[in-house]
């Protein structure tokens, strides 16, 4: 499989300008590496990480690239490298944290998947304090899961998933808005954010909306997502949101609302 595009583009891993990422094209970061420079050769194309050198990871990240294949769309291109998700996706972050290429309940990217209380691994059809297992009835009732929920019980990453699968800290979150550039596109026909690291992979999170009571409401327009970190009340928990013109990480929101869930491991 060779990933292809127009051959006036500028394709990170195209070094030899014939338009597509192919076995050719490994071939001769290799030979540059070691020091063996062709006429042809495109250095610009050929630092695939942008880290500012060309090195075998830049191998590894144009061989990444062929296996991904490719969509006439350019928003549509996850580094997965087929379609049997999850994947997990290595954003080049510095603590080493791989998102999911798909939410808690999808089968692609784009899929909303579930919605959870927070705490919850099972989504329902009514979200109120009345249906929250982790209350006696109401908000001021709230059962203590702990300062952090990754890797228990109450985590419906690990508990769906299985094996380093959790849901992602607030630090972890934090990581995601201070590292990764952010984008509000369209894959699929389904409006998101897309999240692009420091070595050039990026994830998509579509805006999936939340529920409460039995509404299913902001669909298209915002993306809330749980991370595993509670708040400073105990009825609250801490989340990412964004929408068509900002990304945010400091969100305090009731635990009794369905929200999307994204896991991560390392």
């Amino acid at each position: 499989m060779a990933f292809s595009v127009n051959a006036q583009s500028t394709l990170k891993g195209d070094v030899n300008g014939d338009g597509e990422v192919n076995v050719t094209d490994v071939t001769m970061i290799v030979e540059h590496v070691m020091g063996q420079h062709n006429s042809n050769f495109i250095v610009a194309n050929a630092d695939v990480n942008s880290d500012g050198g060309i090195t075998v990871t830049d191998v590894a990240e144009a061989v990444n690239t062929i296996l991904a294949g490719h969509s006439d769309n350019p928003q549509d291109y996850l580094p997965c490298p087929d379609g049997n998700h999850p994947h997990m996706i290595d954003l080049g972050l510095p603590s080493g944290t791989k998102w999911a290429c798909c939410n808690v309940g999808a089968n692609k990217p784009e899929a909303f998947g579930g919605y959870y209380a927070w705490g919850e691994t099972a989504d329902k059809d009514v979200y109120l304090w009345s249906t929250y297992i982790h209350c006696d009835g109401d908000w001021d009732s709230c059962h203590d899961l702990g300062n952090d929920i990754a890797g228990t019980q109450f985590d419906v990453a690990h508990v769906k998933w299985g094996g380093s699968w959790k849901m992602p800290s607030q630090d972890q979150n934090s990581e995601l808005f201070e590292k990764c550039t952010y984008e509000w596109t369209t894959r699929n026909g389904v409006e998101g954010g897309k999240f692009t690291g420091p070595n050039g992979e990026s994830i998509f999170l579509p805006a999936a909306g939340n529920r409460n009571n039995d509404h299913l409401s902001l669909v298209g327009l915002n993306g809330l997502y749980w991370s595993s970190t509670s708040s400073f009340s105990a009825y609250l928990a801490r989340s990412l949101g964004f929408d068509s013109s900002s990304f945010g990480i400091n969100y305090n929101n009731f635990r009794n609302n369905g929200f999307s869930v994204r896991p991560v491991c390392k």
